[in-house]
């Protein structure tokens, strides 16, 4: 299965030109051309979203703040502008990158391929006490039941979890890999991630070393 992106841009020229430079490659895309069509979007699942952040109905920060809120969805902001401030608060509310316009959409193809690679990487599935973790496509089986869905965050936690099978991985550490940012005493972005998991998939998965970090349960190991 294609990664699915969600392109947010109200100029339709630039929105469909870079929406058929990334078809090209094999990219499935949506576009909303407002806040209103990208909230009904967000429903679906998507591995990328690119973000303008002066929409006709509101700010694109608005919608990267309420968006943050239940997702770590990789974000690049793609907007005229280039003033520190914009910059500060988009990445302020975890964007992963900001792009200045005009850019050209070869350019951008190479960046969400860059991005893309580094969250989802090439791996493909692997199997953890009954579930197959489908990383390409951000889903989980176990036998009958139905697919639960993980969030890029989620299953990079996973895989990196799974990487290092019976060893604590620091929290700081896992904070680096995931979020590519040092973790700090007030951020609780982690502990969310874990408590999801946990919600979603086995209690006993994950394994809490306290004042550490956390382990792969090894017992649970296929």
């Amino acid at each position: 299965m294609n990664k699915k992106i969600l392109i947010v841009e109200d100029d339709h020229t630039q929105n469909d030109v870079l929406a058929n430079f990334l078809r090209k490659e094999n990219y499935e895309v949506f576009s909303a051309y407002n806040i209103a069509e990208a909230q009904n979007a967000i429903n679906n699942t998507f591995h990328l979203v690119v973000l303008d952040l002066m929409l006709p109905d509101g700010s694109g920060l608005g919608f990267l703040n309420e968006l943050r809120k239940n997702s770590s969805i990789p974000v690049i902001v793609l907007t005229a502008l280039n003033d520190e401030f914009t910059q500060i608060q988009s990445f302020d509310l975890k964007a992963d990158e900001y792009v200045d316009k005009p850019v050209s959409p070869v350019v951008m193809v190479k960046r969400i391929s860059a991005l893309i690679e580094r969250v989802y990487g090439n791996e493909e599935i692997i199997t953890i006490h009954g579930y197959q973790f489908d990383f390409n496509n951000l889903l989980v089986y176990k036998e009958d039941q139905p697919a639960v869905s993980l969030t890029a965050r989620e299953m990079n936690i996973i895989r990196c979890l799974f990487d290092n099978k019976g060893l604590t991985v620091p929290r700081r550490r896992l904070m680096e890999l995931v979020w590519g940012y040092e973790y700090t005493d007030e951020d609780r972005l982690l502990d969310s991630h874990i408590k999801n998991l946990r919600r979603k998939l086995d209690n006993e998965l994950i394994i809490t070393i306290k004042g550490v970090g956390y382990r792969l349960n090894m017992e649970n190991l296929a």
